[in-house]
């Protein structure tokens, strides 16, 4: 492992890296509309700062508690139900929440946003220092100024979501995992911390708890001296850390609670899983955290195993899946030089240090475990894999001659410069851009609902009246102080004005209805509206994900 030797303006420069790539992605998300699951995801930060964390069961609670925090700033009245009674009645609770609250809905997401980047800046310096320990101090700093440049990233790390938090967790252990492996004393402690933070991030940290092992049964099969003493550590710590913290999480909330949700999830969403209420009621009540953890992991499993809502993917549609769909995604939404840098990486393979070779390992064995997902709803589930190909990234950047590398990293900075404010919607040249890659992903690869407030501060502009909606999503485009009618709450055809179309709507609306929600009048008439719009005509494109089209008395 190559011994990392600082320049004494190493350090000065990745503060300023890491400071610019937060204030980009700030800047990008400021006037972001709240993404498709935000809503429900800021409310169920908001009932876990509060100690009341059993909404959003399918994710651990550590996004909920970075986010909740700023929450506590504004000044918001404390939960009026307890969470039970919430879920009986979500979208209206979701709806007086965000819309009809002591402040405004942007005021509200971008407090929580405020909490959720502060994962950015871990993930970045944890890229730097894995970055190190793959090739120097040089590696380190072209690992993470590639990432930083990768609009992937920047566009999800001001998003109240799991994904940045998760990666960070991911690097980190990485890092201790190799520090462990190089016979560093102290290692497994923070291996062990932050394997539990991976667990309490997302539930697949279980997948990165089986890669770590792995690391460290290749190292002794190679004559390394790990001990194993540690490991007993490694495992307590993180166990306990995702328990701990959901229960502090769900300090407000008795056993009984915990019972009764894993009784009604188990009926409705788990319902081909019989035995998972007669498994986790007992154990809720007894361990409600140990409960609560499992119950969300099962939650994910099913998710993976039968999907949840329909998948896009070069014009095809299917509720379960495509195989190829995260690999896919993995090249044509990052940048054109952040892919061409490790696939240079990759073409020396043997040339890389140890470590190097096991973040491919890392990722490639990642990408495997995609392959069977029935949930393809976007690359930022990639996020670790962008993470580690990262220090690929820079060691391909450090063996370049010094045009080549300068040319490279004008493109790296031309990536987020060109894209902004509109990363979540960034696809690499290869596909020609958003345009090219609207024909093979959607969702929160194109359209994740993050352009109605864009919307409504150019129809103030522009005089858009009336103006119509045509929208699907936990969120409310009338929400943001303009008014919209969205036609599939009031199954009106918009005759005459302004209609604004989401990417998404458009796209897999039709099929999502039919095949998930069950509602195929509400299906046929989101065709007929499409139908009547291709007699209108198109004003203008919103971001890359909505489309305002002008009709009139009879198109």
């Amino acid at each position: 492992m190559a011994r990392a030797v600082k320049a004494p303006w190493e350090g000065r420069w990745v503060v300023l890296v890491v400071l610019a790539a937060c204030g980009a992605a700030a800047a990008a998300g400021w006037n972001n509309s709240a993404t498709n699951d935000e809503p429900y995801f800021t409310l169920g930060a908001y009932y876990a700062i509060h100690g009341e964390g059993l909404l959003v069961v399918e994710h651990p609670p550590l996004y909920k508690l970075a986010a909740g925090i700023p929450l506590l700033i504004l000044p918001l009245p404390p939960p009026r139900e307890e969470p039970l009674q919430v879920l009986a009645h979500l979208p209206e609770e979701i709806q007086r929440f965000l819309h009809h609250n002591t402040v405004g809905p942007l005021a509200i997401l971008r407090a929580a946003r405020l909490g959720a980047l502060l994962f950015l800046p871990v993930l970045l310096w944890g890229v730097w220092r894995l970055g190190e320990l793959v090739g120097g101090a040089k590696v380190g700093w072209f690992s993470v100024l590639a990432l930083a440049c990768q609009p992937l990233v920047l566009g999800h790390a001001f998003v109240v979501h799991t994904d940045v938090p998760a990666a960070a967790c991911w690097v980190w252990a990485a890092v201790f995992a190799e520090r462990l492996v190089a016979g560093r004393k102290g290692s497994w402690l923070g291996l062990g911390l932050w394997l539990g933070l991976a667990l309490a991030a997302k539930h697949s940290g279980l997948l990165l708890a089986a890669l770590v092992l792995l690391r460290l049964l290749g190292a002794r099969l190679q004559g390394r001296r790990v001990p194993w003493w540690p490991l007993t550590g490694v495992a307590l710590l993180s166990a306990g850390v995702p328990l701990v913290l959901t229960a502090w999480s769900l300090r407000q909330v008795s056993a009984v609670e915990v019972q009764e949700l894993v009784v009604l999830l188990a009926g409705e969403r788990l319902a081909t899983w019989s035995w998972v209420g007669r498994f986790l009621g007992p154990l809720a009540g007894c361990c409600q955290s140990c409960g609560h953890w499992l119950l969300g992991l099962l939650f994910v499993l099913w998710n993976n195993a039968y999907g949840q809502g329909v998948n896009f993917f070069f014009g095809q549609l299917s509720p379960y899946g495509f195989p190829l769909y995260f690999p896919v995604a993995l090249i044509i939404k990052l940048s054109l030089p952040f892919t061409l840098l490790w696939w240079l990486a990759l073409g020396r393979w043997r040339a890389l240090p140890a470590p190097g070779r096991w973040l491919t390992a890392y990722s490639t064995l990642y990408l495997l475990a995609s392959l069977g997902s029935a949930f393809n709803i976007g690359a930022r589930h990639l996020m670790p894999v962008v993470a580690w190909l990262a220090a690929l990234a820079g060691c391909a950047l450090a063996r370049l001659g010094e045009r080549w590398r300068a040319l490279f990293l004008a493109g790296l900075a031309a990536s987020p410069a060109v894209s902004f404010p509109h990363y979540i919607a960034h696809f690499s040249l290869l596909v020609g851009g958003a345009r090219g890659g609207a024909a093979i992903l959607n969702d929160s690869n194109l359209d994740w609902g993050q352009d109605w407030a864009r919307v409504a501060a150019r129809a103030r502009r522009q005089g858009w009246h009336p103006l119509f909606a045509v929208y699907l999503g936990a969120d409310d485009p009338a929400g943001y102080g303009v008014p919209v009618e969205n036609v599939l709450h009031t199954g009106r055809l918009p005759l005459r004005g302004y209609v604004a179309v989401s990417s998404w709507a458009a796209t897999v609306g039709p099929d999502y209805l039919e095949r998930f929600l069950h509602l195929p009048q509400n299906a046929h008439f989101l065709r007929q509206v499409l139908r009547q719009l291709r007699g209108c005509q198109l004003v203008e494109q919103v971001g890359h994900s909505i489309r305002v089209y002008r009709c009139g008395e009879s198109p």
